[in-house]
């Protein structure tokens, strides 16, 4: 933010250094935006690539770049003043939580217990 600004716009973002997200299939996740009723998703470029947003969170507050992580992942160092947000006004709302599981019939008890406490819980 120091060198390049703070981006007031989307496209702001291609003078920075953006920090991405590899998912598990290995696509780059693009960053993505809600401009109104308007999704918009963008591929940016930077110095990293991770597997997790604990990582990228971390080189956000090393000063590495800037990183697109869900608002509830990165409360605790945007409240302790470590990182601070940036593009609010086209943030996108995180989709919700998603469970991963092997779609064997005899699931185990435990892992039942724990989807149907998800399913209670939304």
């Amino acid at each position: 933010l120091k060198r390049h600004g703070r981006p007031e716009r989307i496209d702001d973002l291609r003078h920075h250094a953006c920090l991405r997200l590899r998912r598990s299939n290995g696509a780059i996740a693009p960053w993505a935006f809600l401009d109104g009723n308007e999704a918009i998703e963008t591929m940016v470029s930077g110095p990293l690539i991770a597997h997790d947003y604990p990582t990228l969170l971390g080189a956000a507050m090393r000063g590495v770049g800037l990183a697109q992580t869900p608002r509830p992942v990165a409360a605790g160092p945007i409240a302790e003043g470590k990182l601070e947000p940036v593009l609010d006004s086209v943030a996108a709302t995180t989709p919700g939580v998603f469970l991963y599981h092997p779609g064997k019939r005899q699931i185990l008890p435990k892992l039942r217990a724990f989807i149907d406490h998800l399913k209670s819980a939304a």
